[in-house]
Order: structure tokens, then C-alpha cells, then sequence
């Protein structure tokens, strides 16, 4: 029974190759870009045997030749033409699989190997003839359309029929199946091989260097190093190491070389160059999956491990890259004449740059991650999940980067500017997209959520062209009201006269009520200056002025407490009360009475009057 199976093998496999062979006579290869003939069961095991045969006969002819002819690194055109055709016949033999499941980035590994092993099983365990194989003639009828799966007896593993897409019709080895071949594999490999199979293909395969036709200098490896050791040969394990090696030195040495020189260098420069770190992480990453793959020839779950693990780090890389470019992007912008570098315009094209290059390394990642295999849908209704709670835990982020666009939006500030909010004010040294940076007047910095700045009531002190001096001079109540008239007009003349009060609106002090312990007067006038230290020192010289003015009239300035007049306590001066009440007597004869308002006579009498800075 055993005989009668493998010679129906054997004669199943030999006509496939005769049949294949007969159609590649000179080394051509018959029609390339037809694919392998897939409509049934029967035509898919053909398809797959006899393009796996031929390609390992072809793979077999080059090395022959290559091997005898000199050199180290180069194979012979006669050879690289057989490894072409040995090439062609496996990637026919792939379309036999299903790997609609499989992820990209390792698609081409995964296929290799599996097919490779269903061959290794099916050498062993053999065929049925192919008359009890569904197809031939007559197939597909409307009974045969019914038959979606075909089970390879002696076996679990199984063909379906693909219903829809592009390979629609199709017959293919079952994801299910391509996940169970290495541990079948495991199973029978202790069998003998059956007539007319191709012995040691896998072996061959995943012990020596290079993808199907291995490179010359294979041949030249020591016998020690070629030993199997965890799957793998101790010469893949030394250049898995010094891969990995030249990996982080390359890393490691560009991040310390970027440390070391941009400290010297302008923002702009210094922003191009750290692009540097992450295109090298992504290079080196690439480059190492290619030493890894098909010059090492890692196999086997390792391979697959290393794949998406310098994948990974690939993919990191490039969106890493991507926020790096956007910042380049932003201080080009900003260079620009039209835009201040510290102004909030800058800070704006900062903000969005940083915002549309997360989202482009967002998307960068999540490619990555379906790349490896990862479904974008469950990714993003993870990320969905994900976002609602994170967006619970981090509100106040969410608030603080809302805040910060409001600011932007209404720039009530902008940086270098000076303002009050509530009861502290200083310099806007930054606006982020989370916070805003203010120096005190003490020179600490203040960090403050940008949620909580934007809704405070902001005073910006810098876009005033004038500063506002509002003071109550509060007066003895034992003053005349001569002498408080005295005193409201030689103010007023003093706020008239001094060049750096503002003439409009016009300055005035006013009588302004009864206080509790004092008559007040209410002193209103814009100093013409910006800037807070000039700001005090003006308001400083009128207050000495005001001093000097109550002084002369004979009157004091009140205080909240109970006076009480000692018998050596003269009370106000009476000599100087008197000259003050003579004097506005003298406006009232003259018809120069200063109330309520002052005379336009008088205040263009008293313009320039007034020395300040005062020399003395």
C-alpha cells in the first residue's frame, strides 16, 4: 500500500516536471506573467509541485556551475540566469498560499518558508493519484461549485476556495493550515523522504546565507561555522551580534556627535540638524532588516521576531522624523521679515506646526502598526476607548491646549510684553501649547496652565501709550476752604505745567469728599510714558510737588488716628492760613477765581513752568 502511494507520488511529481521542463528548454522561461494555474484542488497541488521541483532543479544547476568556476563574490552569468529561473518558479509556488492573514512586512519570509515546508511534508507523506484529486475535466460544474474546502489526505491541512476579491475562484492552502505547517514539519521530519523529492531543500534553505541562491562566499564558510545551534548556524549568530552591534554603535555615536556640535549652532540649524538622529534610527533599522533577512537569513520565529522589532523601531524613527521636519518647517517660516521671532505670530506657527506633525506622526505609527499586522479599525476603535479615557484623565491638558489657542487667537499678550493678572504681573517669556511662562517683577518664573490664564482678566501694561496716575491726598480738616481752594489750584497748576503729564484728556484734582479723619482730593493725570520705572519716577516728583504745595498753604496731611493738641501745639499756622486765604481772595476781586474749572489764561500762564527732571 505504502509502495503503490509513493509511486503515484512519484509519478504525479516526474510528469509535472517533464511537463514544466519541457517548456523551459534553453533556460526560457514560458509565458512569465502568467500566474500558476489555481482553478481547482488538483491544478493548485500540481501547480505548487511542479514549479517547487523545477525551481530547486534550476537553484541546483547554479550552484553547480558557480561552484566551478573562480572568484569569491560573483556568480557566473550561466548561474545568475538558473537562479533567476529557480526565482521565478518559487514565487509561482508561493501563489499556492494563502497569506491574506500574514503581515506585510513579512509576508515574503512567511511565504518562503511555508512553502518550503509543505513541500518537506508532502515529500514525506506523498499524494494520492490525481484522478482522486477534485478537477480535471468537467470541473466546476454546478456540483463542484459547492465544494469550498478540500482536506490533503493524511493530513489537516486543507484547501479552500477564495470567494471574493481579486483571487476570487481560487484555490489556496488555508490560512489555518499555513499557521500548523512548522509544527507538523516537527512531526514527520524523522520520515524518509519518497521518490523523486527534493531532500534537504529546507535545511538547505535556512542554513546558509541568502535568500533562495545563496552568495558565492558561502561556500567558503568553515565547517565549525556552519553547526546548528537553536535553529540557526553559529555563523548567523555571530552576524546577528555584530549586527546588532553596528545597530547601536551607529545610534549611539550620531546622538553623541548631534549633542556635541549643536550647542554651538543657531535654533535653525540646530533644529535641521536633529533631524539627524531619527533618519539614522530609520535607516539603520531598514539596513539591519535587510542583513537580517537576506544576507544573515535569520529563519524561523527569530526571524519574524527581528522583523517587526527593527520594524517597529523603522516606523518610530519616521514619525519621529516628522515632528522633527515640522519644527525645521516652523523656524523657516519664522525667519521670515514679516514674523518677529517672539512675537505671539511665532508662537502660532510653532503651536500648529507641532499639532499637524503629531498628527502626521500619529498616522505614520498607526501605518506601521498595520504594516505589522495590526488592523487599522481595531487599532482605531482601540484608540477610540483609549481617547475617551485618557481624555477623562487628561482634561485639564485638553483645557490648558484650548486656552493656549484662545490666546493666540485674541493675543492679549504676546511674548516680551509686560501685563498685570490678578495679583501678580511680569514679562511673558513664552506661550506653549500647554502653558505660559511669566518673569515677576521679583525675576522668578511663573508657569501658569494656559486653561487658567486665558480666563484671567489680563492687563497688558506694554500696548498703553500712557501710564495713569490716580491718587487721594487726604488733608487736615482743620484747612479752610481757602486754603483747600489754594491748594486744588496750585495742584492743578503743577499738573498743567509738568511736561510729562499727558494735556488729553485734561489733568485735574478735585475736591472729592468728606473722609472719615480727612478732606481728600482727588488727583487724575496720564503720564506720557510706557514704561513702569519712568512711570514712578514722575508720579514721585509730582507727589514732592503736592507736598511742597501743602506745605506752603499752611495745612498738613491727615492720618486715621485721634489728634490730640497739647497746649505747646500751635495748631495750623495761622500766618501762613492767612496768606492763602488772602490770595484766593485776591482771585475772587480779579475775577480770576480758579473753580470749578481753571482758567484757559492760567494754564497757558503756568505751561513751562514746571522744571523736570528737576536739577535741584
Amino acid at each position: 500500500m505504502k509502495s503503490g502511494r509513493s509511486l503515484s507520488f512519484f509519478s504525479f511529481t516526474f510528469a509535472g516536471i517533464l511537463l514544466f521542463l519541457s517548456g523551459t528548454a534553453g533556460g526560457a522561461v514560458p509565458d512569465p506573467l502568467a500566474p500558476a494555474d489555481l482553478s481547482s484542488p488538483r491544478a493548485t497541488l500540481t501547480s505548487f509541485i511542479t514549479h517547487m521541483n523545477a525551481g530547486h532543479e534550476f537553484l541546483q544547476q547554479a550552484r553547480m556551475i558557480s561552484r566551478g568556476t573562480p572568484g569569491f563574490f560573483a556568480h557566473p552569468q550561466e548561474a545568475a540566469e538558473k537562479g533567476d529561473l529557480a526565482r521565478y518558479n518559487f514565487e509561482r509556488a508561493v501563489q499556492a498560499l494563502d497569506l491574506s492573514e500574514v503581515p506585510h512586512v513579512l509576508r515574503d519570509d512567511v511565504a518562503r518558508e511555508r512553502a518550503l515546508l509543505l513541500k518537506e511534508i508532502l515529500d514525506r507523506i506523498g499524494l494520492p493519484s490525481p484522478e482522486t484529486i477534485p478537477g480535471g475535466e468537467g470541473w466546476d460544474n454546478e456540483s463542484d461549485r459547492k465544494i469550498t474546502r478540500w482536506t490533503i489526505p493524511r493530513t489537516e491541512l486543507q484547501l479552500h476556495r477564495i470567494d471574493s476579491g481579486e483571487a476570487e475562484g481560487k484555490w489556496l492552502l488555508s490560512p489555518a493550515s499555513l499557521d500548523r505547517l512548522e509544527e507538523d514539519y516537527l512531526r514527520i521530519r524523522h520520515l524518509p523522504y519518497l521518490p523523486g523529492s527534493t531532500e534537504g531543500a529546507y535545511l538547505d534553505y535556512i542554513l546558509t546565507p541568502g535568500r533562495f541562491f545563496p552568495p558565492k562566499w558561502a561556500d567558503y564558510l568553515p565547517g565549525w561555522s556552519t553547526a546548528d545551534l537553536y535553529d540557526q548556524t553559529v555563523w548567523q549568530w555571530i552576524g546577528l551580534l555584530l549586527t546588532f552591534l553596528a545597530f547601536l554603535a551607529l545610534n549611539i555615536g550620531i546622538w553623541r556627535l548631534f549633542r556635541r556640535i549643536s550647542g554651538n549652532m543657531s535654533l535653525f540649524a540646530g533644529n535641521i540638524l536633529r533631524i539627524l538622529p531619527p533618519v539614522t534610527l530609520s535607516v539603520t533599522s531598514t539596513q539591519a532588516i535587510l542583513l537580517v533577512d537576506d544576507t544573515i537569513n535569520i529563519s524561523g520565529k527569530l526571524c519574524i521576531l527581528l522583523i517587526q522589532a527593527f520594524s517597529a523601531v523603522r516606523w518610530f524613527g519616521w514619525a519621529w522624523c516628522a515632528v522633527r521636519v515640522g519644527e525645521v518647517i516652523a523656524e523657516l517660516i519664522i525667519l521670515s521679515p514679516r514674523v518677529e521671532p517672539e512675537s505671539i505670530d511665532a508662537s502660532l506657527v510653532r503651536t500648529v506646526s507641532r499639532l499637524v506633525c503629531i498628527t502626521a506622526a500619529s498616522w505614520i505609527l498607526l501605518y506601521g502598526l498595520s504594516q505589522l499586522g495590526l488592523s487599522v479599525f481595531h487599532l482605531l476603535t482601540g484608540l477610540g476607548v483609549v481617547g475617551l479615557a485618557i481624555s477623562l484623565a487628561a482634561k485639564p491638558t485638553v483645557e490648558n491646549i484650548i486656552g493656549g489657542l484662545t490666546l493666540f487667537a485674541d493675543r492679549s499678550v504676546k511674548v516680551g510684553e509686560f501685563c498685570r493678572f490678578g495679583s501678580t504681573a511680569g514679562t511673558v517669556l513664552h506661550i506653549g501649547l500647554r502653558s505660559t511662562k511669566i518673569e515677576a517683577l521679583d525675576q522668578t518664573v511663573i508657569s501658569i496652565p494656559n486653561a487658567e490664564f486665558s480666563q484671567m482678566q489680563i492687563v497688558n501694561v506694554t500696548r498703553r501709550n500712557r501710564s495713569l496716575m490716580q491718587k487721594t491726598i487726604s488733608i487736615r480738616y482743620e484747612t479752610t476752604r481757602d486754603q483747600l481752594r489754594w491748594i486744588l489750584a496750585s495742584i492743578r497748576d503743577v499738573l498743567h505745567a509738568h511736561p510729562k503729564v499727558s494735556a488729553d484728556p485734561v489733568p485735574f484734582a478735585r475736591f472729592e469728599s468728606f473722609g472719615s479723619s480727612s478732606l481728600d482730593i482727588l488727583v487724575f493725570a496720564y503720564i506720557r510714558t510706557k514704561k513702569w520705572a519712568e512711570f514712578l519716577a514722575v508720579q514721585e516728583d509730582i507727589l514732592f510737588r503736592i507736598g511742597e504745595i501743602v506745605e506752603k498753604s499752611g495745612s498738613g496731611f491727615a492720618f486715621p488716628s485721634t489728634t490730640a493738641y497739647l497746649a505747646r501745639d500751635g495748631g495750623l499756622d495761622g500766618e501762613k492760613a492767612a496768606f492763602a486765604a488772602k490770595e484766593v481772595e485776591q482771585w475772587r476781586e480779579s475775577g480770576r477765581f480758579p473753580f470749578p474749572d481753571t482758567p484757559m489764561e492760567r494754564i497757558a500762564g503756568v505751561l513751562g513752568t514746571v522744571e523736570y527732571p528737576p536739577k535741584s
